[in-house]
């Protein structure tokens, strides 16, 4: 494959996984870490990955950030959400 398309490949999973934990929804964000793990299961057990300090640690950073990206976005919903109903809140205040 192509530097671009690995590229654009990465930015698409990233995306994805951001707007499945902006979505909120906990199963829609764990289908990318379950695929990932899958296919590092099956890359290791086919023999193209080894006992390497970089074959270990690769997949773990993957996962870390598929699982972050999804935290974060999630946190930024609901910190949207809270702001939302601050003002709600501020305004029927100030109606009473």
């Amino acid at each position: 494959m192509s530097n671009f398309l690995e590229i654009g490949i990465v930015i698409a999973v990233i995306g994805i996984q951001t707007f499945s934990g902006y979505l909120g929804n906990k199963y829609l964000g764990a289908i990318l870490p379950i695929i990932f793990s899958g296919i590092v299961v099956f890359l290791f057990v086919r023999g193209n990955l080894s006992f390497s300090f970089s074959d270990i640690l690769m997949p773990f950073i993957g996962l870390i950030t598929l699982i972050g990206s999804y935290e974060s976005a999630n946190q930024s919903r609901k910190s949207k959400i809270k702001k939302e109903m601050e003002k709600m809140k501020a305004k029927d205040h100030i109606k009473q």
